[in-house]
């Protein structure tokens, strides 16, 4: 892998990979389902998981920009977008309240708006993002307020509308979380959503999202080096086991 990629018509600006974590901090996360760890301790070791793996890789550090998102009532940015060479310490995802969908929809929208404006400001070229949704369980807000807000991140006409794929542990279902995937089914690179088997451990599902995350980001990279502008967010699930769905 080259240390960096450039456009391959005539920009000279270097093409970077933003990747966006976002977590449902809801009290249901703090308390432990088939295991002695909780899903929030898990998902409290998603980002030094990610973290090492890129610093591991000089030229991963190079293409990959990380942030880090936690919803409950309300949003709020963890992790700004950043190199994860400049973040220390790790923030840590603390629980909270209840789970709204829609709250962080729009924040996610307000946040790439501007992660995307310093990055332009930075002389990078960015690809769209993508967006791993962490959630326990469905939403408590409206309905309504959450299909406007998914719409307002994933409208065709916001260039930098990001690749969003949910992850569902607890009592999450696959029908609730196949709504607020993007791109949907019968895109020309659709995504999909991940919900875990009745049964297994969320505190392990999601260990696992993690290691998904990671690969992902490795394969990304690996064809942003390879095919410059062509080449963007791979989502690499090869590993998956048989905990999901």
């Amino acid at each position: 892998m080259t240390t960096s990629a450039t456009d391959t018509h005539g920009d000279d600006r270097l093409l970077v990979l933003p990747f966006y974590i976002v977590v449902d901090v809801s009290l249901s996360m703090s308390v432990p389902q088939g295991g002695d760890k909780s899903a929030i301790q898990a998902a409290n070791e998603i980002l030094p998981t990610v973290i090492d793996g890129i610093e591991a890789s000089p030229t991963l550090g190079d293409v990959v920009r990380l942030g880090a998102v936690d919803f409950s009532d309300d949003a709020r940015v963890v992790l700004r977008l950043d190199d994860v060479r400049n973040v220390n310490p790790i923030p840590q995802f603390t629980v909270r309240g209840a789970t709204s969908y829609a709250a962080a929809f729009r924040l996610l929208r307000q946040e790439i708006e501007k992660d995307y404006a310093q990055l332009r400001g930075d002389n990078y070229k960015a690809y769209r993002p993508a967006v791993f949704f962490i959630t326990d369980g469905e939403p408590t807000d409206d309905q309504s307020d959450i299909v406007a807000a998914y719409n307002d991140l994933t409208d065709p006409s916001f260039k930098l509308r990001p690749n969003l794929i949910p992850f569902g542990v607890g009592t999450a279902t696959k029908d609730q979380l196949d709504q607020w995937v993007y791109p949907k089914e019968g895109s020309k690179k659709p995504m999909r959503s991940y919900v875990m088997r009745d049964g297994a451990d969320p505190a392990k599902a999601i260990t696992k999202v993690a290691e998904i995350l990671l690969s992902s980001v490795i394969a990304s990279a690996q064809s942003v080096s390879e095919q410059g502008s062509a080449g963007g967010f791979v989502l690499d699930d090869e590993d998956l086991d048989s905990d999901w769905n």
